[in-house]
């Protein structure tokens, strides 16, 4: 069992890039919680991708303090069998002129069950907010869920502010164009499976890194 807490104080015009894998043993129980304190014009980009451990939860907190700064979460769930994973996360604009984006990307197979709870609060002092938020969900099994619990809490009134939520299976379209081009079917759901979840690592610099990361989504497909 692991139980982390992380807490990160980004100061005026400090900038952070942070990967996190989460790939434990089957059994494990993974709880975590990250809390971040974003000072006038810090930037943070932040990336977790989830495939290991039985239970899965994952708190999340934003603060922003000072103007001009600008924060990017994104994650992926990739889970099968009885995986369930939860994700909560909160982002506080507390000042004005912030920018927020918040994107997950989820696959769930078998009985897995993912869970991404977003709430964005916008103080009333905070104008010129600019927060969005987005979680997409793939369903490869009648069994398989996804919940999605997208809030906005706003006190001020010039602000940009939105939330989106998905859940499907893999377009059948896409799957036959690719099969009726020669690629065999595991592979040809391999690649749209990789492409889905790849929107939540573009902002990851390292071209390297980020090509491991869709590798890790690939080979999760042929390990079914």
């Amino acid at each position: 069992m692991l139980n982390a807490v992380t807490s990160v104080t980004l100061g005026k015009g400090a900038h952070l890039d942070r990967l996190k894998l989460q790939n434990d043993a089957a059994a494990a129980t993974h709880l975590s919680q990250v809390i971040y304190d974003l000072a006038e014009n810090a930037r943070l980009n932040d990336v977790s991708i989830t495939v290991g451990s039985a239970l899965t939860r994952q708190n999340g907190t934003c603060n922003f303090l000072g103007q001009n700064a600008e924060a990017k979460i994104s994650g992926a769930y990739l889970l099968r069998g009885k995986q369930h994973c939860d994700t909560a996360l909160t982002i506080n604009h507390n000042v004005p002129h912030c920018t927020s984006r918040e994107l997950f990307k989820c696959v769930m197979d078998d009985n897995a069950r993912g869970i991404f709870q977003g709430k964005v609060v916008v103080a009333r002092d905070a104008e010129k907010t600019d927060g969005k938020q987005s979680s997409h969900a793939l369903l490869l099994s009648e069994s398989a869920e996804f919940d999605a619990k997208p809030e906005l809490e706003i006190y001020a009134d010039d602000v940009v502010c939105g939330h989106g939520a998905t859940a499907g299976d893999l377009n059948h379209d896409h799957l036959f164009y690719l099969k009726s081009r020669g690629i065999p079917e595991a592979e040809a759901k391999s690649l749209l499976i990789a492409a889905f979840v790849g929107e939540a690592f573009d902002m990851v610099a390292n071209d390297d890194v980020r090509e491991a990361l869709v590798g890790i989504a690939q080979e999760w497909v042929v390990g079914k």
